[in-house]
Order: structure tokens, then C-alpha cells, then sequence
């Protein structure tokens, strides 16, 4: 039998952010690193496994829960993280959780075996288990390289239950456990603990409110990896659950004990401004709301499609109306065909809606297998969210089949005609366990780059790094390589350049307030918020990443040295 005295929840940085240091943060970025962040989201993985292991009695009372999050806090060596936030005298052995997406799974293998050692040293017994998108589409790799002791593949709560499980009684953890997706819809089935962000050395003043309603996704795209990690089919869950998630996460102080605020910068600011004479009395409860520690005032759905089914989610807007407060999501556009439920969204508190537009090409819809997206009619449906008072934020992918040089321009023509508030933009990736992954290693259109270097200091099945939506992986069929990595670079310089921004303004000149509104989260969403978007808006110029750079027209890479001449300059 053993007794787990910690269990660590460790969140890895990105590939790119670790690769390409940005030198420069901005005025914001180094407001930040002297007095924290403002507001982040560290995410919902952890805080749904923490709740359902604790509310199940996997997790007593006597294992200490830490939280190491890399992309908030900085990269934390683990003789700090065992110093600071772990207790090695209690129990006698460790669990160390990691979860990765496919960019930063490189970054997760680092960590993992950093970890090891320094347990090695400290002489206390630790395993360590992977989670997350990454390991539920290569479950394999990180034990099979000999990174981590197991996998936890697909949905997490269950499958980590499975492994605790054997871990406290005395049997060897296997190398993988498998989720079963199982029912969700019962009432506190699933458990959301927020609180365990408190244990953040660098924690936010405020952190995105987070809930979520279902599993799963309606469409099976065909670059799409849902399917691995949250099952095939799609499973709601009770909706009074999710208010009562949302209601749990608020302000912490009124302006009746804005007193017990505790000090800091922002909190010095809060509070100066709350006890004016005027502004407090009329201005306080809201200036709290917005600025005060603990939760942000919206909250944001993190399902993959918070749209599967009309009756589904006409419920969750009347559950969730009476809350009161503002919302975003995830979502397909076809609900812009049925304007009764784009009025129960607004009416319910949405202002933001994420929408995967994809392309701007029918061709390149079609082989995404996504039949939610009808080119002829984009215009109009993103023209319907509009009208109903909710911003839109679009998604595209460039490298599709039926991209041609001419979807950058034709797709900037698009955004700028239909005033899309915001945009994210990737180039097609090949993500393990999809059908894009598939068909790419079928038919040999992986470029070399994709192979994991020789010298590289983990070992990983392919290049995991460069597989972060900026990187020209899957060999195009109606341009080149050149093409389509300097076309995705000068798109996102055209779409986030002052100009871009202007141009995508729906609102009137004399409408200041909106207008500074569109710009402000504009840039601060291209700098500060997408940070991959941010990094590729700084690569202007650079050309494809890798050891060898294959010729445009061959298959197999050539020999070392080899600069064709379409890539010298």
C-alpha cells in the first residue's frame, strides 16, 4: 500500500515561447513580470480531475494538491517546486500529473524527467503520469522513450482514478490507461475546484470564470483530434450543474468588506477608487466585479462546440439567463440558421462567439468533412450574429486542399467585408491521430522538418515543436512551401496591423467608447493574449524550420547542405 502525500498538477510552456524568447515584452509585458498578470486562464483539466478525485475519495484530505503552472509562472526548477510547494514528509510516495498539447509535449518530457531527478536526489518515491491532448493521441511515446511511468489516454478523471487506485494498493501502474467517456448528465457527476489556483506563486488578479456543458463534438472534422480526448459522441451534462459552477466563481470582496482586500498594486487601485464619494456609492459594485481579486466577471464555455443540438442549448440559455453575467464560446455557425437561439444567446448574456470559418474556399471545406460551413451563405450567417449584438471571433486554416496563393488576399477581402471582430489563424497541421495526420503519412507529403533531430535532447516520435499552427508541415498542393509559410505571415500582419484593425471597425466614427473597445482588445489580443499569434506577427521573413529543407517538388529529403535555390536570400 502507499500513501500519496503529493499530487502535483504541472501545465509545461509552449515550444515556441521556450525556442523564440520574446526580448522585448512591450510596456504590458514588463508591467507584468514587476507586478503579476492582470487576468489569465490556466485552464479547467486539472480543476475538473482535482474536483472528481477529491468528491470520489480518491484524493483524502491528507494529499496535498500543488500547482506548477510554466506559462504563468515561469519555468520553476523542481528543487524550488519541492521547497515551496510540496510537503516531502508527508506520505511515502509522489504523483506528478503533466498535461501537454502536441506543441509543448517536448516541453512536457523535460519537465518530467527534470522532476525525477530531483526526487532522486531528495530520496522520496515519485511517478509520473501524462495527460492531455498530446497523450491521448500518442499514448505510447512518453513511456515507450522512457519519459514518464504512464499515460492517462482520453477522458482524465476516470482513467487517473484507475491508476491512483493502484497506485495506493500496492499494484505497478500500467503503462497506459484508457478512458470509458463515461455518462456525464447526472446531476454532480463532475466536480470543477478553482480553488486550487490559489497555490500560484504568480496568481493572476483575476482568472477567466470557466464552465463547461458537454463532451464531445456533432462534426468528426477531418483535422480535428476531439475525438481522442473528450470520446465520439457527444454527452451533456446537467445544466444546473453549470450554473452553480458559474455562481461559484465571482468577486470575493464587496464594497462592505473591500477593507479585507488584501495589498498589491491593482488591489491598492480598487480600493482608492471604491472609497471615492461619488464613484464608490454608484460605481463600486461594478469597479469590484471588474478589477477586484478572485474571478472575472464573464466566464467562458470550454466546449469544443457548445452547439451539438437546438434543444440543448435553448435549456442551458434559460438556465443560465437569470446569472446575469456576459459569456463566450465555442461554437459552429450554423447556429446563425435558427435566430430564435442567437437571441436566447444574447438575451442569456453571450457578447463573443468563436466560430470556425476555416476557409473561404468550398473546395477546402469539403475536405475537412466539416458540413456545418457553407461558403455561399458565410457572409450572411456571420452577418446574423452581428445583428443579434454578438461579437464574432473567426477561426481560419490555410493549406487546405483548394489554397491557392490567392486565399490570403481572398480571405483578408472576406474579414474586412463582414467586420469580424477578431481572428485566429493557423496553417493546416498534422496532428496525430486525425485523418490529416493520416493521409499525410500515407502519402509521404510529411516534410522533413517534421522528423525529430538527431541531436535532440528528448527523444519524441517527430518534431513535436514545430507543430504550433505557424509551421508548414504537410507538403501543399497548389503552392509552395515558400507560398504558404511567407502568405500565413503576411495575413497575420495584415489582419492585426493598425490599419487591419480599423478596416474590421463596424461601429460609428463618434462611437468611442466601441471603438477603442475593438482596438484595445484587438492588440492586446494579437501581443499579449494569442501568443502564438504573436510570435508569428514577429517572424516576418523567416523561412520553413528544419535540419534539411526538402525541394519543392521532391518526396524524399536531400542529402545534408543541400539549399535549393528558392530558399536562399
Amino acid at each position: 500500500m502507499a500513501k500519496i502525500g503529493n499530487l502535483i498538477c504541472l501545465t509545461p510552456r509552449d515550444s515556441y515561447v521556450v525556442d523564440e524568447p520574446i526580448r522585448k515584452p512591450g510596456l504590458l509585458g514588463g508591467l507584468e513580470r514587476r507586478i503579476g498578470p492582470f487576468f489569465r486562464s490556466p485552464g479547467i483539466a486539472f480543476p475538473y480531475l482535482i474536483g472528481f478525485l477529491r468528491k470520489n475519495g480518491i484524493l483524502d484530505a491528507d494529499t496535498r494538491v500543488a500547482v506548477q503552472h510554466d506559462k504563468i509562472e515561469g519555468p520553476t526548477s523542481f528543487e524550488d517546486i519541492l521547497a515551496d510547494k510540496v510537503e516531502l514528509g508527508r506520505g511515502d510516495h509522489d504523483v506528478l500529473f503533466v498535461t501537454a498539447y502536441t506543441n509543448s509535449a517536448r516541453e512536457a518530457y523535460r519537465r518530467a524527467r527534470e522532476a525525477r531527478a530531483a526526487y532522486a536526489a531528495a530520496g522520496k518515491n515519485l511517478t509520473v503520469v501524462f495527460g492531455g491532448p498530446h497523450a491521448s493521441a500518442m499514448p505510447e511515446e512518453g513511456t515507450r522513450r522512457g519519459h514518464v511511468d504512464a499515460t492517462v489516454a482520453g477522458e482524465g478523471e476516470w482513467a487517473a482514478s484507475a491508476l491512483l487506485t493502484d497506485l495506493k494498493e500496492g499494484r505497478p501502474v500500467k503503462p497506459v490507461y484508457k478512458a470509458t467517456f463515461d455518462r456525464i448528465r447526472d446531476r454532480g457527476t463532475l466536480a470543477l475546484d478553482m480553488g486550487i489556483w490559489d497555490g500560484l506563486t504568480r496568481r493572476p488578479q483575476q482568472i477567466v470564470s470557466s464552465t463547461t456543458l458537454a463532451r464531445g463534438c456533432k462534426l468528426d472534422c477531418h483535422f480535428c483530434a476531439v475525438f481522442l480526448t473528450n470520446g465520439p459522441t457527444v454527452r451533456n451534462r446537467d445544466t444546473a450543474d453549470v450554473v452553480d459552477e458559474i455562481r461559484a466563481q465571482g468577486p470575493r470582496y464587496t464594497r462592505e468588506t473591500i477593507d479585507r482586500i488584501p495589498p498589491g498594486f491593482y488591489n491598492a487601485i480598487l480600493k482608492a477608487a471604491v472609497k471615492l464619494p461619488i464613484v464608490g456609492p454608484r460605481y463600486g459594485d461594478r469597479l469590484i466585479a471588474k478589477m477586484g481579486p478572485g474571478f472575472t466577471d464573464s466566464y467562458f464555455f470550454w466546449d469544443d462546440n457548445l452547439y451539438n443540438a437546438a434543444g440543448s442549448f435553448q435549456a442551458l440559455c434559460e438556465a443560465i439567463r437569470p446569472v446575469g453575467r456576459q459569456w463566450a464560446a465555442e461554437l459552429t455557425i450554423d447556429l446563425a440558421e435558427k435566430p430564435e437561439l442567437l437571441k436566447a444567446a444574447y438575451d442569456s448574456g453571450c457578447r463573443d462567439l468563436f466560430l470556425g470559418i476555416e476557409s473561404v474556399s468550398q473546395t477546402a471545406i469539403d475536405g475537412l468533412d466539416k458540413w456545418s460551413n457553407n461558403t455561399a451563405g458565410m457572409r450572411e450567417m456571420v452577418q446574423r450574429v452581428h445583428d443579434a449584438g454578438i461579437n464574432v471571433m473567426g477561426a481560419f486554416v490555410f493549406g487546405l486542399d483548394g489554397d491557392d496563393p490567392s486565399c490570403f488576399d481572398r480571405t483578408l477581402e472576406f474579414i474586412n467585408a463582414t467586420g469580424i471582430d477578431f481572428i485566429v489563424a493557423n496553417i493546416i497541421q498534422p496532428y496525430p491521430g486525425t485523418g490529416t495526420f493520416k493521409d499525410a503519412v500515407a502519402g509521404d507529403d510529411l516534410l522533413p522538418w517534421t522528423r525529430c533531430p538527431d541531436d535532440a535532447d528528448v527523444a519524441m516520435d517527430y518534431n513535436w515543436p514545430l507543430f504550433d499552427g505557424a509551421h508548414v508541415l504537410v507538403r501543399p498542393k497548389a503552392m509552395t512551401i515558400d507560398q504558404l509559410q511567407e502568405g500565413y505571415y503576411y495575413f497575420l500582419r495584415e489582419a492585426y496591423s493598425l490599419t487591419g484593425i480599423v478596416r474590421r471597425y463596424r461601429g460609428h466614427a463618434y462611437d468611442v467608447p466601441w471603438a477603442i473597445s475593438h482596438f484595445t482588445r484587438n492588440y492586446l489580443m494579437s501581443r499579449y493574449g494569442m501568443i502564438k499569434t504573436a510570435h508569428a506577427i514577429r517572424r516576418k521573413g523567416a523561412k520553413p524550420v528544419g535540419l534539411v529543407v526538402a525541394p519543392e517538388d521532391g518526396r524524399r529529403a536531400p542529402e545534408p547542405g543541400f539549399v535549393p535555390e528558392s530558399f536562399t536570400g
